[in-house]
């Protein structure tokens, strides 16, 4: 009786972590689809030139930061990898979750460090090169790292 009680202690505690880890993946998910809005409403943006809603100020500027000339490395412009990062992340995710697997696999807190290291990259530009802030690009920025924060809390469970 003492074992058949242990057990399903021992499986009340793997559902509990189960389904936290699929909250956790489903919230990265959603934290995915938010930055691809953004990146598309980025894209937009640059591409119609209309950054009316995204301008407070001459600091705070999509327009002063996308009419810098840093907007493109090796001649891909950053709103194009917005558009690839974010989907591609969704998907990654998606596939993680569907398979019963979680988002803290060991692949996914060194890739979406590549986007860490790459918006650092960005915020220097604007903090030191441009001295202008977008704060789309920057909501971006802040979802990326909302999405490893959640991968290495995974990978801590």
């Amino acid at each position: 009786m003492k074992t058949l009680r242990s057990y399903i202690a021992w499986l009340r505690v793997k559902v509990a972590v189960v389904a936290g880890r699929r909250r956790l993946g489903s919230l990265f998910v959603g934290l995915a689809v938010i930055g691809a809005f953004l990146a598309f409403y980025d894209a937009y943006d640059e591409v119609t030139e209309n950054f009316s809603s995204c301008t407070v100020s001459s600091i705070i500027s999509c327009a002063t930061v996308f009419r810098s000339g840093y907007t493109s490395i090796f001649g891909v412009p950053f709103y194009a990898l917005g558009l690839i990062w974010f989907p591609a992340m969704a998907a990654i995710g998606l596939i993680l979750v569907w398979r019963g697997g979680s988002v803290g696999s060991p692949f996914m807190p060194p890739l979406l460090m590549v986007g860490n290291v790459f918006t650092v990259y960005l915020w220097y530009l604007e903090i030191f090169v441009i001295r202008a802030y977008c704060p789309v690009c920057i909501s971006m920025y802040v979802v990326n790292y909302l999405m490893t924060a959640l991968a290495l809390k995974e990978v801590e469970q």
